[in-house]
């Protein structure tokens, strides 16, 4: 069977990267975390890791975008007052334009759920649209736009979901921010809160397309992390993100947007970065 044939949810398919990761790994993950562009050197901070390349894995999907190693990392951070819940950290992730197809960057959400992870904490690197913020900022996802108008939910990726569509369920868990924020607060690190766009890309906006998105109430905008926190929640995962501001959006700067500046700009805050990660997931309890 042709790989774009496979359905969104093929259970044969996970079942293969599930049993395979199981077999390898010393103990049940609590704790998913997403690693965005850049923002990969986290993983370094995991205490005796179990490393397990995404090629190695039964049709797990890898990255061919640069700052997304395609690595699975597992263990525990160690801090002053104990360690952390066993972790699963992705390094790098597998956006949607690489593939067309919904189901490549859902699919490690569906893995760390089935391996027993009970929570997930994203991160990304995006363009700032809010005029308040600057490069090297970090932002809370408070809301986010799906503007790219699929829903990981969903039998059939073609269905297109509307803008309008009333969600009682909530996609981002209060408790887990608000550790993002004391943590914050503890590290004297700066931090908005604010709303995430998803677009499909690969191309960066226009100047007039940002202005858009200003005006819908869009603070960021990126190409990744909607389906996952989708997803997520669908599968009962208590879910948080942070964006890195790695750019300002077109119109806003007078530098020509490139993925080089997203991995410099990760590479300047990096220290913070891994500050703040580190003083979250070591609140994070079971």
């Amino acid at each position: 069977m042709n790989e774009e044939t496979y359905p969104l949810h093929d259970s044969s398919r996970l079942h293969d990267a599930v049993d395979f990761l199981a077999s390898r790994i010393r103990e049940k993950p609590v704790l998913a975390v997403v690693l965005g562009s850049g923002l990969g050197n986290f993983a370094d901070q995991i205490n005796e890791p179990i490393v397990i390349d995404s090629h190695d894995v039964p049709s797990y999907p890898t990255s061919s975008v640069p700052g997304h190693d395609g690595k699975l990392v597992f263990g525990r951070i160690h801090g002053r007052s104990g360690h952390s819940v066993a972790l699963m950290v992705f390094k790098g992730r597998v956006h949607y334009y690489e593939s067309g197809n919904l189901r490549t960057p859902v699919f490690p959400i569906q893995v760390a759920h089935a391996l027993g992870a009970e929570a997930l904490l994203v991160t990304n690197a995006a363009g700032g649209i809010n005029r308040k913020y600057a490069v090297g900022d970090l932002m809370l996802i408070t809301d986010f736009i799906n503007l790219a108008f699929l829903n990981s939910h969903k039998s059939d990726e073609a269905d297109f979901v509307s803008p309008f569509r009333v969600n009682t369920r909530p996609y981002l868990d209060q408790e887990l921010s608000g550790l993002i924020v004391a943590a914050a607060r503890k590290l004297s690190t700066p931090l908005h809160e604010g709303t995430y766009c998803w677009l499909k890309g690969p191309s960066y906006e226009t100047k007039a397309e940002i202005e858009m998105l200003h005006r819908l109430g869009a603070d960021a905008v990126g190409m990744s992390t909607v389906p996952e926190i989708i997803t997520a929640a669908e599968l009962g995962l208590r879910t948080a993100g942070i964006s890195l501001i790695s750019n300002l959006a077109a119109g806003l700067s007078s530098e020509p947007l490139s993925h080089a500046e997203v991995s410099e700009t990760a590479s300047r805050v990096k220290q913070t970065f891994i500050a703040l990660l580190n003083e979250v997931i070591l609140s994070v309890k079971n």
